[in-house]
């Protein structure tokens, strides 16, 4: 039998209840063609945070930030000093300085921050003889390179000189920064301009996987990123996600019509399609808005643009719903826990003692801890010591058994977030329908967010289509690297 292909088609969060909407209706032909030729769950776990840089870290290692050592989209490196933000919100890149944000995400992501400790997706199947295609991913490094054609303002501002290269698998695309040369006389028919975030956009990334199979080049594995849903989801809120889903399914029928057949596309290919992570929607109101800037004003917070030093206090980094806070003076981290304690709009603080995890509700001040290896075994079978008030991560117990209520797999990811970095930090979260609010940062009331460990940015949907085996589907995006790895070497290598 000839090896089958596997395509990925990460949509930025693509939500569940969504996506079963669209099912109910009809109204998504492409994925209900999929899920009706394949598996399918509801209930798969990402990981905490859940923001795009933690969470495709996660996807490509297999493990979480405690192992791949990506705290998040923006967290602060104290070794250099500096917050690192991988290009989120305007406001918030420019303060820092679009130069520095973009050699982070360009390069510094992939090359220094990422662990080489752990090995991608693309670094294994490359050992393994197999070619790999990444599409607008941002985590993607591999073992080849390739060379950035960065326009000369994005020189200019960012300080790149010369022809700077970048890892990756075989085929590489950054949008219009990186592509391969075998399409280069396409480019210019791609959706490249400013306004299309210089390719980062879902007809880019489609328009470029069609062609790789139109002209009999596609890889054995094909990653592709689908961003616009995030944007859109962002700005409506997921109870206008309909639309932004019927769009989702116009690419992915595109995509199919590049075989001839949809039928085709499953004779040659194992077909996956998940989410990064979920959304909520924020209230209206400004009081869903938990201002960071007001409710640490006693403490002097490095500002962004700010550089570090001696009078400096805190660094705050904000990713939406939730927030690492790190403390510059060991004294006043009680001091700074008993402040966020009273803010009832906090769902979750959380701190490190030790080797273990202390975690404490806004408001009401209740508290919990736990640390790996202990009698308690939770569903994916990790075992915890658990001390306290288990109602603060809403855990209840039968026997020895952990059982997770609105945090799934809360203990893992909130251990794999804390333990990120060896640096003293705090963790903290808000409430559904609340988001953290700081000076310059994006804010989305009346939208769409996430950051949290809640399960309504947890949980994402997983189909599987194309593959004969039958093989049991994952129920955490930590584990879909070693599940992809297990499809081509139990079913199509032997």
């Amino acid at each position: 039998m000839n090896m089958k292909k596997i395509i990925f088609l990460m949509v930025d969060s693509l939500m569940p209840a969504i996506l079963e909407k669209g099912f109910q209706k009809r109204i998504i032909p492409a994925l209900q063609f999929l899920r009706e030729r394949g598996q399918y769950r509801a209930d798969c776990v990402t990981v905490f945070p859940t923001m795009t840089a933690s969470v495709d870290s996660s996807l490509a290692t297999g493990v979480y930030p405690n192992v791949h050592k990506v705290p998040s989209l923006i967290w602060y490196d104290p070794v250099q000093k500096e917050i690192i933000n991988y290009i989120n919100g305007y406001k918030c890149v420019s303060r820092l300085g679009l130069g520095k944000c973009a050699r982070n995400v360009l390069f510094n992501l992939n090359e220094k921050h990422l662990s080489r400790s752990v090995k991608t997706i693309f670094e294994e199947l490359a050992e393994l003889g197999l070619t790999s295609a990444s599409i607008n991913l941002i985590i993607h490094r591999g073992l080849a390179r390739h060379k950035l054609d960065l326009p000369v303002y994005m020189k200019w501002i960012s300080g790149i000189k010369g022809e700077p290269t970048v890892s990756g698998p075989e085929i590489l695309t950054l949008g219009a920064i990186a592509y391969p040369s075998l399409l280069q006389h396409k480019l210019k028919s791609y959706a490249i301009g400013l306004t299309k975030l210089c390719g980062i956009n879902d007809d880019f990334a489609i328009d470029v996987s069609a062609d790789l199979i139109k002209q009999g080049k596609q890889p054995d594995f094909m990653l592709i990123y689908l961003p616009d849903n995030d944007h859109k989801i962002h700005k409506k809120s997921p109870q206008h996600g309909e639309l932004p889903l019927i769009q989702v399914d116009q690419h992915i029928q595109k995509l199919l019509n590049a075989y001839g057949s949809w039928e085709k596309a499953l004779q040659e290919n194992i077909i996956i399609v998940s989410s990064d992570h979920g959304q909520t929607h924020v209230g209206i109101e400004e009081d869903y808005n938990i201002n960071l800037d007001h409710l640490l004003h006693d403490y002097r917070v490095l500002q962004l643009g700010e550089k570090v030093s001696g009078g400096h206090q805190l660094v705050v980094c904000n990713n939406e719903r939730m927030a690492y806070l790190y403390p510059l003076q060991p004294e006043i981290n009680k001091k700074i826990v008993a402040l966020l304690k009273a803010e009832a709009r906090i769902d979750l603080i959380a701190w490190k003692e030790d080797n273990q995890v202390v975690v404490m509700e806004g408001g009401s001040g209740r508290e919990m801890s736990f640390k790996p290896n202990g009698p308690f075994v939770d569903p994916y079978g990790s075992t915890w010591a658990l001390t306290g008030d288990l109602a603060v991560m809403d855990i209840s117990l039968k026997g020895q058994k952990i059982e997770y209520g609105d945090y799934p797999d809360g203990l893992a990811r909130l251990y794999g977030a804390l333990f990120s970095q060896e640096f003293p930090l705090i963790v903290i979260t808000a409430r559904p329908r609340f988001e953290f609010k700081s000076r310059y940062y994006p804010t989305h009331n009346n939208g769409g967010s996430h950051g949290s460990l809640h399960k309504w940015d947890s949980l994402i949907p997983l189909i599987v289509a194309g593959d004969e085996s039958g093989s049991s589907l994952p129920s955490r995006l930590v584990d879909f690297k070693g599940y992809i790895l297990n499809l081509f070497k139990s079913h199509y290598l032997q």
